[in-house]
């Protein structure tokens, strides 16, 4: 099952070529995180760092997140190259009672996922593996830890090289049951500023 996700998601990105990008989705264990609430998350302090040089998509400024309500929960798109401040922000939509993930992919190439389940987090990277010469990389898994075998196969130089945005997708749509595509993208949105001075389009 996991295996015809990944297929379909590379598919998906060939078609949106996303060269950078930022990608969460938040769904709440129960009830609903409305797009009300998670604009006063998300701007409940201002960026720490200016933004950097903006990307592909379409946001209208530096500072810009894409907001899309689905469901019950709240998904956000940032075309800015990702950086630690701007994830910070998105942060802010995680907390108890809530399942949040976080997908980046930056201009060098380099992958994140990151997820936090109420306290729990897991992270993983790619292409170089998120350790320390005392911890490996899958002590970082936490809730990731059931997918420690899928990505293995990230840093095996036997295996063929593998597109780690498409199983980070991959596994994000599998825990969650949204899948990240064109539709999903047409959806109406809010364009909402981090800076809370400016107006939400």
């Amino acid at each position: 099952m996991l295996e015809k996700m990944i297929e379909q998601y590379v598919e998906t990105l060939r078609t949106l070529t996303l060269d950078i990008f930022a990608y969460t989705l938040t769904i709440p264990d129960s009830g609903q995180l409305t797009s009300a609430e998670a604009i006063r998350r998300l701007r409940s302090a201002p960026l720490t760092q200016p933004a950097g040089p903006p990307g592909p998509y379409d946001t209208d400024g530096d500072e810009d997140l894409m907001l899309i309500a689905i469901d019950n929960g709240i998904v956000t798109l940032d075309g800015i190259n990702p950086d630690p401040d701007r994830k910070e922000v998105t942060d802010r939509l995680a907390g108890q009672e809530l399942r949040h993930w976080y997908l980046a992919q930056d201009i060098e190439g380099n992958g994140t996922l990151y997820v936090r389940y109420g306290d729990a987090e897991g992270e993983v990277q790619c292409p170089e593996p998120l350790a320390n010469p005392s911890t490996p990389w899958t002590e970082f898994l936490g809730p990731l830890t059931p997918y420690a075998a899928l990505l293995a196969s990230l840093y095996d130089d036997r295996e063929l090289e593998r597109d780690a945005t498409a199983i980070f997708l991959a596994i994000i749509e599998h825990e969650s049951g949204v899948r990240f595509n064109e539709a999903l993208l047409a959806r109406p949105r809010l364009i909402v500023p981090i800076d809370p001075h400016r107006p939400i389009v």
